[in-house]
């Protein structure tokens, strides 16, 4: 299959999601005009649930490939914000359908392999560190991390017209400096 056939598969599944029209693959077939086996074949055998990974692990992708590029100790939360935000504004429109469509996104199920050895061994350290085994192993403490990042930027992206990345990044840096707890529940019951 083309790059064009899955990018046709593609923008037919966000456009029958921004309808809140039927999520079924001979529905995008049908507004597709490709073979129900060809777009299965194609998208690991998982129906909606494949097109729908595959927009997301092309984003995030997207996104490692400039992450990667850098050191732990080179990559300051500000510069981490910056290569989020420019990604996930580029593409605001599929992550909005994504975020607010009955579409089955699970952002758990994309989380970074610590295949890459300074993220596995710098998540490894932070269990030990903040002594979180044998309840959270490095990868379940990723998979935390990537869950709440998450929910920031669909709080951003769902909104029917999101801010600016600008405008956006200090709240995002905020969100993630402050504690849940100095956020939430410090000043209560003292």
């Amino acid at each position: 299959m083309t790059k064009d056939t899955k990018k046709i598969i593609v923008r037919t599944l966000l456009e029958i999601a921004a309808q809140h029209g039927s999520l079924t693959i001979e529905e995008v077939s049908r507004r597709s005009n490709i073979t129900r086996n060809t777009i299965q074949r194609n998208f690991n055998n998982e129906g909606i649930k494949g097109i729908v990974d595959y927009i997301n692990g092309n984003i995030v992708q997207e996104i490692n490939n400039q992450i990667f590029r850098h050191q732990p100790d080179e990559l300051p939360l500000e510069i981490f914000a910056d290569i989020l935000l420019s990604v996930m504004w580029e593409h605001r429109d599929e992550a909005h359908i994504i975020y607010t469509s009955d579409l089955p996104f699970k952002p758990a199920s994309q989380t970074v392999e610590l295949s890459f050895s300074w993220l596995g061994e710098r998540y490894e350290r932070l269990v030990k560190e903040h002594r979180l085994a044998p309840i959270f192993t490095a990868k379940e403490l990723v998979r935390f991390y990537n869950t709440y990042i998450y929910a920031l930027l669909s709080l951003w992206l769902s909104s029917d017209v999101p801010v600016e990345p600008s405008v956006f990044k200090p709240k995002f840096l905020y969100l993630m400096k402050i504690s849940m707890y100095d956020l939430i529940y410090k000043g209560i019951g003292h």
